[in-house]
């Protein structure tokens, strides 16, 4: 044993390279046009609201 306590860190998801990818999407429409920037947009959104459902599940009790 090398008397050094387990460490949790978190599980391995999706979301933080979703959430690039909208990002990145809607930077390219504000080059490109305004249907991509809102295509990112969506994909953010989407992104964001499943990254904080996964931490409040694991999270809780």
């Amino acid at each position: 044993m090398n008397g050094h306590p387990p460490t949790h860190g978190p599980a391995p998801s999706i979301w933080p390279v979703t959430l690039a990818t909208g990002v990145g999407l809607a930077a390219v429409g504000v080059l490109t046009s305004p249907i991509v920037v809102a295509a990112g947009a969506l994909i953010v959104a989407a992104a964001l609201i499943g990254w904080v459902r996964e931490a409040l599940d694991e999270a809780a009790p």
